[in-house]
């Protein structure tokens, strides 16, 4: 009966495919753009979390009132780092300065935004690719690291710096007569975000020269652990110890703020989600179309059924597979022309915009339920037809 119901309702669509193309079409689309928003929420959050996931830590200290790493996070003492270092199982504590700035393009004289990161270049930081070995070098004064994953504005200094070794490159400082040249004399690979052109790093003392900041103001505590001791009951610990000075969280829970922060805190982050609603509202919209048009061309086949003894529950079957087959008909297209999508998007600006296997799969599912969503109301409305109807 099963097998009876999807021939069927197979058979239905191809000689319907014609006339139900616009619509087929609409779904398709629909698809694509959830797909088109995930991938987009993905450069957003995965861009946004691309220095919060290099920390070297096992525990992240920040002020009481920080919301984001991203958003010039305010800084706690340097003293309630130290104090953490006294705790029982820390192995070792390390501090970045994290500020937000402009520079001047040697090229085009225009202002850039950048990330002004300093570390401390004997200490571990930052887990990024090479650049352990690299980073002594930023012990000489005035000497900065340029991510070469910058925005496009960056791309010709990166292909100096990368080619010469040495890139001068002027920032703006409000507390400064002259504003400060830094020498840029390496790369290093982090990331653009949607927020911020391209980001710098020096050691900490370049920064304070730079913009006049104090050292004994932390914008990240970093704590890294004996090897085999948990992370939570440390944690406790040197909350308690700290006394509201600053926040403790574990490195998984860190992460998760910064991602909940973005999905639900900002207004790209609801917008991307409300996007993805509205996708499947739509995609609910057509395949509905393109069932109402099955159900109106068929009612007489339906009835001679009805009359040959077949129950209403298998012309559900028929009406459910149908739309079952749009959706899935339909996805194959739609995910194409998303990877090209995102894919173009991510060449343009150098944002970490794709898809994920798990989010193909989300989306898919997603696809399945607007059709059993479709199909129900489809379904409902040949209940509700007139008798009579069906016999044309």
């Amino acid at each position: 009966m099963a097998r009876f119901a999807a021939l069927l309702a197979f058979r239905q669509l191809r000689y319907r495919a014609l006339a139900s193309l616009a619509a087929l079409a609409g779904v398709a689309v629909a698809v694509m753009l959830m797909l088109v928003q995930v991938g987009f929420r993905n450069g957003l959050y995965d861009s946004a979390l691309a220095l919060p996931r290099a920390l070297a830590a096992d525990l992240v200290l920040v002020s009481p009132g920080y919301r984001a790493l991203t958003f010039s996070p305010p800084w706690f003492p340097r003293a309630a780092l130290r104090d953490a270092a006294g705790v029982a199982g820390v192995a070792e504590t390390a501090s970045l300065y994290a500020y937000s700035g402009q520079v001047r393009s040697p090229e085009t004289g225009g202002n850039l935004s950048v990330w002004l990161l300093g570390i401390d270049p004997a200490a571990r930081v930052l887990d990024l690719p090479g650049l352990a070995e690299a980073q002594r070098a930023l012990s000489v004064p005035e000497t900065a690291f340029l991510d070469r994953l910058s925005r496009q504005e960056f791309r010709g200094v990166v292909a100096r710096v990368a080619e010469a070794g040495f890139v001068r490159l002027p920032v703006y400082a409000p507390t400064a007569d002259l504003a400060p040249v830094l020498s840029l004399r390496g790369l290093f690979t982090l990331g653009p975000s949607f927020t911020i052109d391209g980001t710098l790093l020096m050691s900490d003392l370049t920064l304070h020269a730079t913009l006049g900041v104090p050292l004994d103001r932390v914008s990240i505590g970093l704590v890294r652990l004996e090897p085999g001791v948990a992370a939570a009951p440390v944690a406790v610990a040197i909350a308690a110890r700290l006394d509201g000075r600053a926040r403790v969280m574990t490195r998984a829970d860190y992460l998760a703020e910064e991602r909940r922060f973005y999905a639900s805190r900002t207004p790209i982050g609801v917008i991307f989600n409300v996007g993805l609603l509205v996708g499947v509202a739509v995609g609910v919209v057509f395949i509905l179309q393109v069932l109402n048009g099955l159900v109106d061309a068929n009612l007489p086949d339906y009835a001679v059924l009805l009359a040959q003894g077949y129950r209403p529950a298998f012309l559900a079957a028929v009406v459910a597979q149908a739309a079952v087959a749009i959706a899935l008909l339909t996805y194959l297209p739609a995910l194409g022309l998303a990877l090209a999508v995102t894919g173009a998007a991510a060449e343009v600006t150098r944002l970490p915009i794709g898809l994920h296997g798990s989010d193909m799969t989300m989306v898919l599912a997603l696809s399945l339920a607007m059709a059993v969503v479709a199909a129900g109301m489809a379904v409902l409305r040949l209940r509700r037809a007139d008798p009579l109807e069906l016999f044309g």
